[in-house]
């Protein structure tokens, strides 16, 4: 438990907002707790607002592809697991298309060749970039590049 005084009480984030100050909260100070009650975030990798850079490569047209993301240094891939058109729709969005997005999975674009990066990617579909989407860490999958995701924007 923690000392000091208690900033935040009743802080309700709906899990999209940039910062924890844009969560509706009780008043600064203002609580009715202990520090029997004290919370921590541990933030194993964090995108910037923008999200990891993403791309579309092996389509017929610059508005499709497998979906490939830029992180720690390197172009991987998406996995397909629990991919959706509001997945799709969230990659081609942060590209700057707009119109129906449609999901591919199951290499439709070809494997890739580099690390597979995210998997089981969940979009409400109202996201500006991947990055704002639920997912587990960078680099946890079940994977392979037969599972690689891909968009039609």
């Amino acid at each position: 438990a923690g000392q000091g005084f208690i900033l935040l009480d009743d802080v309700a984030c709906a899990g999209t907002e940039l910062s924890l100050l844009d969560c509706p909260h009780s008043n600064w100070g203002q609580h009715d707790c202990s520090h029997a009650e004290d919370v921590g975030v541990r933030l194993t990798h964090m995108f910037s607002p923008a999200g990891p850079p993403v791309r579309l490569v092996d389509g017929e047209s610059t508005k499709e592809g497998r979906v490939e993301v830029f992180l720690n240094g390197q172009w991987g891939s998406v996995c397909d697991d629990g991919w959706t058109d509001r997945d799709a729709a969230v990659v081609c969005r942060q590209l700057g298309f707009s119109g129906t997005a449609k999901a591919r999975a199951m290499a439709y674009f070809g494997e890739g060749h580099g690390p597979i990066h995210l998997d089981n990617i969940e979009c409400s579909g109202t996201e500006h970039t991947l990055g704002q989407c639920v997912r587990p860490d960078t680099g946890i999958h079940s994977c392979w590049h037969s599972e690689d995701a891909g968009v039609i924007c």
